[in-house]
């Protein structure tokens, strides 16, 4: 009984890690004022303004991800990102047209 209810607990946890990561469609890392994609490909454009951006605000590191919510995709940031820095990062995104893809290049054409 008790094996089973461990066992549901552990299928449920590994689902619902794989929905959250699924939501994710793109990810940027800042190293050293450096601009990495991680996984995904963000908007034209992107990387070279956040890289402005860091460079401007002196955020070092980092990362910054595009989640896909009901309402289109919304930025996240990590905890060494400092929080007045967001909004300038918010200012250069520019979400991509259709609210950013659902599928792969066969959903596209």
């Amino acid at each position: 009984m008790v094996l089973t209810v461990i066992l549901l607990l552990v299928t449920a946890a590994v689902f619902a890690a794989i929905i959250i990561h699924a939501r994710v469609v793109f990810v940027l890392r800042i190293d050293g004022g450096r601009i990495t994609t991680l996984r995904g490909r963000p908007p034209p454009g992107f990387v070279n303004a956040c890289e402005d951006v860091a460079r401007m605000r002196g955020v070092a590191q980092g990362r910054i991800k595009g989640v896909r919510t009901g309402a289109g995709t919304q930025l996240r940031f990590s905890s060494e990102i400092p929080a007045h820095t967001h909004q300038a990062f918010r200012n250069v995104w520019t979400p991509p047209p259709g609210g950013g893809g659902g599928g792969g290049a066969r959903a596209s054409g």
